[in-house]
């Protein structure tokens, strides 16, 4: 089995009809979620977000990725344990040095003095929700136990679906990206990951892990592939393992992976290489597919030799996944839809002509060799005979299918909306539920903790209550019902790698205090109320009009900070407009004030306990109170003196800039390097970063030599972090990675 990725092609551009439309004002109706910023011509490649991060940060760094040290040890910061902050010279500390909300930082008269031990508590994995689907192909395997494992984050994650229990294995330092099973033994799984290059300049090369999921035991290749690994395959005795690269040539790399020991490297193509496989019956031959190719790979136990499929009358296209046959015929799925089948003699026969509309993205033959099973771009999934000319039965499945693995009885289905389902063999004709559900479009930033449960909201237009002790799925609602969106420019609004239009894509969520609302505020500028029973929609409010920052139409101003009032009767909204607006609950959430001190957007807010002051911070790192008058607010001003307000109790803390966590950078971050923060009961300070992590502190954070435990986890920036209402629990979101990771609180005296 192997897995694998292309690029994103550009955006379609709008039809004429669009066009007009556009310039006239008008609407653009939707047919589904994405709406007019949806690839419909060939969207059916996609890349990994972070897969070109080397290249980006070699022109922002101005040299070559090879003047870094590839040396650097890549074994340092994982998992557990911390870290210990180095001093550096006082003109190197930069921003940490300077502070500039230094003023508004006033300590309360009860201040406990600055601790900088290691906390008495740590964080361990308890669930990891999602599944990686977005960007990768044929992830999805079930292991001798019948659990599904796939990756998702640093992460891979075995689930028993039938128990609902999960195990997780961390061998990776950056998202996981290809996975293949081994023949012989259903346990050993190999996963292949992105290069990691750090800010410091320091890359770390992409490696692959064969991990045994029945004992945790972990073989870490040698990081010899650039850039990424695209797809892996095992040879049919389970002794070599064949990886490809995202280097140039996509190399392909002959492994004795028990000795660690790379065998041969050979070019690949200059075009992408998606899938490999390694023929079961002949071991001498792999194939490999990917953009306008197919190639027949001949291994003699010395150079590796290629030939190249002839087009013949199906012509020259891309595929995305393939089988091999018993007889050692390879089965192809492409981008038209249709099967088709090449012979020893590399001659293509179409086997069924444009069997899904659109591309077929998975490809998997049942164990018995009874049935083949195929699943597409249309979201069809379809059991067909053996020989793939005769269909059994279908179902239609929400999102593209990106993976199909049977043991069978059961058929396991990866989609790209992050969900995984499961079809009995013998047939289906209702849609199940998902036992895996998650985000995936663009990032996640909105999250919000209940008694016994959280809510996340994304720019997928889904919005999802979880519970913490079953770790499903409560309820999931939309972010926006609309069937028409206005047509709009992205550059007047949120950096997103979303496809969604924004009035779909949310980045805050706040639950009122009687629960009755959930409130989202969305990349529009305007926030969203949503029934908390049911999670419909109830009405929006449009918040661009209260911007102090000019932006074209005023549509640009997203909401990233919101939340109520601790007596329920406001919502307080921080929106890149640079205004704080007070909305009144009573009155269907008309802004009843907006406060427009601040210089810049707004990132984070707090209420006081008694819901009459306001604290919020912005990207210009200033720290700012407000007297709210709950009989006028109207009459709610800027509190320019700190010092009145230092023993004010907050009713939560998520301002980033704030008296007890004013050194939970380090000293070679600047201040947009922490995205959030939270404080369980004046104990614990947990940070959110760029870099992946999970930082845990002891409460407060006053020097910068304090130290932290350090989790990694996380593939992309940590966006939000969480503690749940009893402190047993903290939830972090991943923003490219999709992922939410919740983490046990555990002491660590004793």
């Amino acid at each position: 089995m192997g897995s694998g990725f292309g690029c994103e092609a550009n955006p379609a551009p709008q039809t004429e009809e669009e066009e007009r439309k556009a310039k006239r004002g008008d609407e653009v109706e939707e047919d589904d979620a994405y709406g007019p910023y949806k690839n419909e011509d060939d969207s059916d490649i996609d890349d990994f977000e972070n897969l070109e991060k080397g290249e980006t940060l070699r022109n922002t760094l101005g040299k070559p990725t090879d003047e870094f040290d590839d040396e650097f040890d890549d074994e340092g910061g994982e998992g557990g344990g911390y870290e210990e902050k180095i001093p550096v010279e006082e003109d190197a500390k930069g921003w940490l040095a300077v502070k500039p909300f230094i003023g508004a930082l006033v300590a309360p008269s009860d201040a406990p003095p600055n601790n900088g031990d290691l906390p008495d508590f740590d964080l361990e994995v308890d669930w990891i929700y999602g599944y990686r689907g977005h960007d990768c192909f044929d992830n999805l395997v079930l292991d001798s136990k019948g659990r599904a494992v796939y990756p998702m984050a640093d992460f891979v994650v075995a689930f028993d679906f039938k128990e609902n229990s999960q195990q997780v294995y961390h061998g990776h330092n950056d998202d996981v990206v290809c996975l293949c099973q081994h023949p012989k033994n259903k346990d050993i799984i190999a996963t292949g990951q992105v290069a990691t290059i750090c800010l410091s300049g320091r890359k770390k090369d992409p490696f692959i892990c064969v991990t045994n999921v029945a004992t945790g035991d972990i073989v870490k290749l040698p990081a010899k592939h650039k850039r990424a690994v695209r797809c892996l395959a095992f040879s049919p005795d389970g002794k070599y393992l064949a990886s490809v690269g995202a280097d140039n040539n996509n190399s392909i790399i002959i492994w004795d992976w028990e000795a660690k020991k790379k065998v041969l490297e050979s070019k690949g193509d200059v075009n992408k290489i998606i899938n490999i496989q390694w023929s079961q019956k002949n071991p001498d031959l792999l194939v490999t597919v990917g953009v306008k190719h197919i190639f027949f790979w001949y291994w003699d136990g010395g150079s590796l030799d290629r030939k190249r499929g002839l087009s013949g009358s199906v012509g020259i296209q891309t595929y995305f996944t393939h089988v091999f046959e018993e007889d050692g015929s390879v089965l192809l799925g492409g981008k038209k839809g249709s099967l088709i089948r090449f012979s020893s003699s590399r001659r293509p026969k179409v086997v069924q002509e444009k069997l899904h509309r659109g591309a077929i993205f998975a490809l998997t033959m049942l164990p018995d060799g009874s049935g083949l099973v195929t699943g597409g771009k249309d979201g069809y999934v379809r059991v067909l005979s053996a020989s793939g000319k005769k269909e059994k039965w279908s179902i239609k499945l929400p999102g593209y299918i990106r993976s199909l693995h049977s043991d069978g009885t059961s058929i396991l289905v990866g989609t790209k909306r992050g969900e995984i389902y499961v079809l009995p063999v013998a047939g289906a004709t209702d849609i199940p539920e998902p036992i895996v559900k998650g985000h995936f479009e663009g990032e996640v930033w909105a999250l919000h903790t209940l008694e016994n449960s959280f809510v996340t909201a994304g720019e997928d237009n889904l919005v999802i209550e979880w519970d913490m002790k079953t770790h499903k799925s409560i309820k999931c609602g939309k972010v926006s019902n609309a069937k028409k969106v206005p047509k709009v420019r992205r550059k007047y609004g949120v950096s997103t790698t979303s496809k969604m239009h924004p009035i779909r894509c949310a980045r805050a969520v706040a639950c009122s205090p009687d629960k009755t609302h959930v409130a989202l505020g969305r990349n529009d500028g305007q926030i969203a109320i949503l029934d908390a029973k049911t999670l419909a929609p109830v009405r929006t409010v449009n918040l661009n009009s209260q911007s102090k920052r000019q932006v074209r139409n005023q549509t640009g101003n997203w909401i990233e900070a919101m939340d109520y009032s601790p007596d329920g009767k406001f919502l307080a909204v921080g929106t890149h407009g640079m205004t704080v607006c007070i909305c009144d609950v009573s009155k269907e959430y008309k802004c009843v004030m907006a406060l427009k001190s601040h210089n810049s957007v707004v990132t984070h807010l707090d209420w006081s306990a008694d819901s009459k002051h306001l604290r919020s911070t912005d990207k210009g790192y200033e720290l700012l109170f407000f007297d709210i008058d709950p009989a006028d607010p109207k009459k709610s001003v800027h509190n320019p003196h700190a010092t009145s307000l230092k023993d004010v109790e907050w009713a939560t803390n998520h301002c980033i800039l704030s008296w007890p966590t004013q050194c939970v950078w380090d000293t070679d971050m600047d201040g947009s390097d922490v995205n959030a923060v939270d404080i369980l009961n004046k104990q614990l300070v947990a940070t959110g970063d760029d870099h992946g992590n999970v930082n845990l502190f002891r409460y407060p954070v006053l020097e910068e030599t304090n130290k932290q435990r350090r989790i990694a986890g996380h593939s992309a920036h940590v966006t939000n972090v969480r503690f749940s209402k009893d402190g047993k629990y903290l939830v972090s979101a991943g923003g490219g990675d999709k992922s939410i990771i919740q983490w046990r609180v555990v002491s660590t005296v004793g």
